[in-house]
């Protein structure tokens, strides 16, 4: 696989994910919001630099970003309890909620409606390799 083909299942692989979770319309959560909102629900308690190091974003970005999330309900920022110049931040309880209902969603009818040409049991059959995948990059992380 070349590293252009990578690129292009990248974002085919983005459009289908956004599909499937409803990130779709007025209300979508752009790409370096999703980062945030990703890397918050995963490590409660973060603190705006971890989330920087972790996303690769611009601290600057990541602190609009939080603060907005904040203000719409989304994520709680609050001081840290040691240096007061920190801010710790975690998804609120019922967006958390929503975003795990949203995420544990199938991806059935977005691959189908991205990728029409497959009989159900292509599709059926690239849900099982994207599965594999998915579980081999995570196993190569741990």
């Amino acid at each position: 696989m070349r590293a252009a083909d990578l690129h292009r299942l990248a974002r085919t692989l983005r459009e289908i994910a956004l599909t499937s979770t409803g990130n779709t319309g007025a209300d979508q959560v752009n790409a370096g919001e999703l980062a945030v909102i990703e890397d918050v629900s995963r490590n409660p308690g973060a603190t705006i630099s971890d989330v920087t190091r972790r996303t690769g974003l611009a601290q600057s970005l990541v602190s609009r970003i939080t603060h907005r999330m904040a203000d719409a309900g989304i994520m709680q920022v609050r001081p840290d309890e040691k240096d007061r110049r920190k801010s710790r931040l975690e998804i609120e309880p019922s967006a958390r909620a929503m975003f795990r209902t949203r995420a544990d969603g199938s991806i059935a009818s977005a691959l189908a409606a991205h990728a029409p040409k497959l009989s159900a049991a292509q599709r059926k059959e690239l849900t099982r390799h994207l599965a594999e995948a998915e579980r081999l990059l995570r196993e190569g992380q741990e």
